[in-house]
């Protein structure tokens, strides 16, 4: 798209993004805050522009905070074709192998229960 035929709406969708009154420190939860980052990403559910912000993101090879309701991992393997969804909860994770096809919290779990570990 060249900047002829952007419309008000292309250059200001920023200001329709749910994340808007957020305080930045909240998109941004540090790598060990599973909360804040759980949070983060309930803040970009359902948002109108995650597309935009998500094709910014990869864009500009901005791999840090929550976008789009990813972390940057998640933004930088999806970028490079690393990444599929899980088939239970349908997050992105990067298999381990080729055959894997759910993330490793719900490999861990079966039937609801967690597997005894040995």
């Amino acid at each position: 798209m060249n900047t002829a035929t952007l419309t008000r709406d292309d250059i200001n969708w920023r200001l329709r993004g749910q994340c808007l009154y957020e305080d930045p420190d909240v998109m941004h939860p540090v790598d060990s805050d599973k909360l804040g980052e759980k949070y983060a990403k309930k803040v970009c559910a359902g948002c109108p522009v995650a597309q935009q912000c998500l094709q910014e993101s990869v864009d500009l090879r901005d791999w840090h905070g929550i976008r789009a309701g990813l972390t940057g991992n998640e933004r930088r393997n999806l970028a490079e074709g690393n990444a599929q969804r899980c088939i239970r909860c349908r997050d992105l994770f990067v298999p381990r192998v080729d055959t894997q096809v759910r993330c490793r919290p719900c490999a861990r779990v079966r039937d609801g229960n967690r597997k005894a570990k040995s």
